[in-house]
């Protein structure tokens, strides 16, 4: 079961969403009734050996610590809700926090709520990574990320800009599509992104937003619209950025960038080879390995399998070792 489940128990009992289903999502249902009616939240502790989940038809055991909470009328929580559906709507990040103890009414804040007062949840608040995408309880208090979709600008609508964007859309992420071709850049050809924009390439800046939670991938038809679309994203503190092409492409695009002054530190931030090396040559797997390596960044501070497979960053870190910085060696 992920660590970012979430069930909603309405007081009739119908359910959206869940936390694993089986016997442990009907003791949950229980005793979040029972929360409803009391109208505080509580820890559920739940235990299932290998034998038992056998004896239920489930695939395995384990041990699962869930925080159940009720939702009413009240205007703390209506105050911490309103802003966290805001946040996500705006495309940017906030922490919820929640105190297990609400003897004295509700305790739930959100970081950026502007009417919040509890010194002592916004402390909790500022313990959390600032990327982290899962909840850590502690000390009877459960601190949660709030984060949309992350944002994903692919620059180029050709057949692998295409298809990475319509992976990568697959893959929850809210994609822009940035080209200077009309013909190319046609929402019609897709639907499955969220935004299409016609531009210049040699002002990309206000295509969409740049910022520490963007992902961009460069995957124009020439290193010429990389290097110039290269200048001006890789200064900022961008969350991901990958660019696809040969060596002798990469090589081109680092050496044009460093004629214009740009930093080495900034040159190496760009993944190139972009993508996780499993061989991929059709467009459509060429965008499995590129979406690949944007969610191994995105879960890297997770503690269920966050990162690269061993193998796998060692193959990564042993292409980028054998290149200068922004240059790349052919893993496709």
């Amino acid at each position: 079961m992920s660590a970012t489940a979430k069930l909603l128990v309405t007081a009739s009992g119908a359910r959206f969403g869940t936390v694993g289903g089986g016997c442990l999502e009907a003791e949950v249902i229980e005793r979040a009734m029972d929360v409803l009616e009391r109208r505080v939240p509580a820890m559920s502790h739940h235990s299932l050996n290998n034998e038992l989940a056998g004896d239920y038809g489930l695939t395995c055991g384990g041990t699962a610590e869930i925080f159940i909470e009720p939702v009413y009328p009240d205007e703390t929580l209506a105050r911490a809700y309103h802003e966290a559906v805001a946040l996500i709507a705006r495309g940017e990040r906030g922490v919820m926090v929640t105190a297990l103890d609400w003897s004295d009414g509700p305790r739930k804040i959100v970081t950026s709520a502007s009417l919040a007062s509890d010194a002592d949840l916004h402390a909790r608040a500022a313990s959390l990574d600032l990327f982290a995408t899962e909840p850590l309880f502690s000390e009877g208090h459960l601190v949660e990320p709030i984060v949309g979709r992350p944002q994903l600008v692919v620059f180029g609508a050709g057949h692998v800009g295409a298809r990475i964007a319509e992976v990568a859309s697959i893959a929850g992420w809210h994609v822009t599509v940035v080209d200077d071709r009309a013909d190319f850049a046609d929402p019609t050809r897709m639907p499955f992104a969220d935004r299409v924009v016609t531009c210049e390439f040699h002002d990309v800046m206000a295509s969409a937003r740049f910022d520490a939670d963007t992902y961009v991938v460069i995957a124009t038809r020439g290193h010429q619209h990389d290097a110039v679309i290269a200048s001006q994203v890789v200064p900022k503190p961008l969350r991901y950025v990958g660019m696809l092409g040969s060596r002798r492409k990469a090589a081109l695009t680092a050496k044009q960038l460093r004629e214009w002054h740009l930093t080495e530190a900034s040159i190496a931030q760009i993944h190139a080879p972009v993508g996780v090396s499993i061989g991929a040559d059709t467009p459509e797997e060429i965008a499995v390995s590129v979406v690949a390596e944007m969610i191994a960044v995105r879960r890297s501070s997770s503690s269920r399998r966050g990162g690269l497979d061993p193998v796998l960053a060692a193959n990564v870190a042993g292409a980028n070792e054998m290149a200068a910085p922004g240059t790349i060696t052919e893993r496709r």
